[in-house]
């Protein structure tokens, strides 16, 4: 007798077995329940969950986020008096473990187990992370590659369904309409049809909701809109209810009904197409990372080829310095030379922003400040000029602090002013004397003054200028001001370029979310005789 054919609508939505629910939460190989059952075998006290919570029972050693102390969540019971014990000789083979001893064991198991647990989950984190470090090839090809890739799922999908045709829809990105992105068995022309409007694309909207809808006759359903004019069709969808990225229709020209195992082949498809979208999207986003790295370690190679070298200006005075950017661009910068009136021109930079921005920055205040090694400018005055240039740029972050000095070789005179927070010492035998300076940056304020600070070199005397992440400590990436000045007088007889690498080699260690934000510099000018 032949089967009447069911040919109304079902939503199929997945159920998970209680069964399979409950082996999926107890992977561990560690029990907790055998350690607690030792652990009353040999004091004689069981730990259980105290009353307002019963369901919990096990749940003090598992070492939960919250922290919450051990005789707040436990009670210890004797278990003699639960067994119903009352003769002595009974009493004489249990285990005779006061309970503060034996809240004290609890207490360290709880402690260990907790440990464990953190290490297992740091474990965890820590293979994730090395997992992502394997070496995988992208192709160049790779987004040319996903229109065969795409195709092919929806050719299987249609294979293991007995479907006829199959179509992948993708939302836009207002996520109002559907487009057809991929079809097998259809005219290719079909691609080429206007976006469905999602509202009232009923079948749709179920299936972003997570459900699987099953049209196994469209002419009696057709409130469900039906893309395309089959007899019967599944729709299923493509992501999750909480990140949906469209949805996946699998056609047929008869009616039919559809199994579990459709189903299952059908979302196996879904998973499938989502997981090449994402490779090529994935694939372009590293390919433009490449170039884009490749670009920044050749502007690294410019910004670093602008930084002064070591050989001697004159030979009565040492300069020594370093610059170290937190990311292949920064924006910090020193700079010197002797100009044709035979001074000794010197500046250092720092940014209030950080990576390319930052390096922008500090390449057009070191540009300004080169402009004017010639002029015979005084420092305030070159500051000046950087200040209105830089105020006067409409749009960007282009805060910066500077210092900018000239030395007269002859005389020994100085002549320093200082923008922002950079700072700058005068080390001598004597000790040393911290130079003021206007602390408001370089284009906060059209009006700003600056002023000329006058000093002499004596022969010996070091002239010391940092920016402020220098000497900001070693919590931020610094060295603090007295392990510094300590240095410099224990090595005040050493070149000034040792002391610089001396003081390089002492800036700590900052850890991957720190380094990006942190541009340092230093400068020494030492006047020998």
């Amino acid at each position: 007798m032949a089967r009447n054919r069911s040919s109304h609508l079902r939503i199929h939505t997945e159920e998970i077995n209680s069964n399979d629910r409950n082996e999926a939460k107890q992977p561990r190989t560690f029990e907790i329940q055998q350690l607690m059952d030792d652990f009353t075998e040999a004091t004689g006290w069981q730990p259980r969950a105290l009353p307002s919570t019963p369901h919990e029972t096990a749940k003090f050693v598992k070492g939960d986020d919250r922290v919450i102390p051990l005789r707040e969540r436990v009670e210890l019971v004797n278990v003699a008096m639960l067994d119903g014990l009352l003769d002595a000789e009974d009493l004489l083979d249990m285990p005779m473990t006061g309970e503060e001893s034996a809240w004290q064991l609890l207490e360290s198991i709880d402690s260990l187990v907790r440990r464990l647990n953190a290490t297992e989950k740091a474990l965890s984190h820590q293979e994730a992370k090395l997992a992502t470090q394997v070496g995988v090839n992208v192709r160049s090809d790779e987004g040319n590659q996903l229109a065969d890739r795409l195709l092919d799922s929806l050719h299987r999908a249609s294979e293991l369904t007995s479907s006829d045709a199959a179509a992948l829809y993708l939302l836009d990105d207002a996520t109002s309409e559907l487009k057809m992105r991929s079809c097998w068995g259809m005219p290719a022309a079909s691609l080429a049809h206007s976006p469905r409007n999602l509202r009232g694309s009923l079948a749709d909207l179920e299936a972003l909701m997570g459900n699987a809808v099953l049209l196994e006759n469209t002419r009696i359903a057709p409130e469900w809109n039906c893309p395309e004019p089959y007899a019967a069709a599944m729709c299923v969808p493509i992501g999750s209810p909480t990140m949906p990225h469209g949805t996946l229709w699998l056609f047929s020209e008869h009616i039919r009904d559809f199994s579990d195992s459709d189903i299952d082949a059908a979302k196996a498809a879904t998973e499938k197409i989502l997981s090449d979208i994402e490779r090529s999207v994935l694939a372009e986003e590293v390919l433009k990372t490449r170039r884009l790295n490749r670009q920044f370690e050749d502007a690294s190679l410019v910004q670093a080829s602008r930084l002064p070298d070591l050989q001697p200006l004159h030979e009565d005075y040492e300069l020594a310095g370093w610059t170290y950017q937190g990311q292949a661009l920064g924006g910090n910068f020193h700079t010197w030379n002797i100009n044709r009136l035979g001074q000794i021109n010197a500046a250092m930079g720092d940014a209030a922003t950080f990576g390319t921005a930052g390096a922008l920055v500090a390449t057009s205040v070191q540009t300004i400040v080169e402009t004017c090694w010639n002029s015979n400018h005084k420092p305030s005055q070159v500051l000046r000029k950087a200040n209105e240039i830089l105020w006067g740029t409409q749009d960007g972050d282009w805060r910066s602090s500077l210092c900018y000095l000239q030395v007269h070789p002859e005389s020994g005179s100085t002549q320093l002013s200082i923008a922002g927070d950079i700072c700058a010492y005068v080390i001598g035998s004597r000790g040393y004397r911290m130079i003021g300076g206007n602390t408001t940056m370089l284009a906060l304020q059209p009006d700003s003054t600056y002023r000329n600070e006058q000093l002499y070199l004596e022969a010996g005397d070091l002239l010391m200028i940092a920016s402020a992440d220098v000497l900001a400590g070693t919590k931020r990436g610094g060295i603090s001001q007295d392990i510094l000045f300590k240095t410099i007088r224990e090595m005040h007889d050493d070149p000034a370029g040792d002391i610089a690498d001396h003081l390089a080699r002492m800036l700590p260690m900052l850890s991957s979310d720190q380094i990006n934000t942190f541009d340092r510099s230093l400068m020494l000018i030492r006047k020998r005789f």
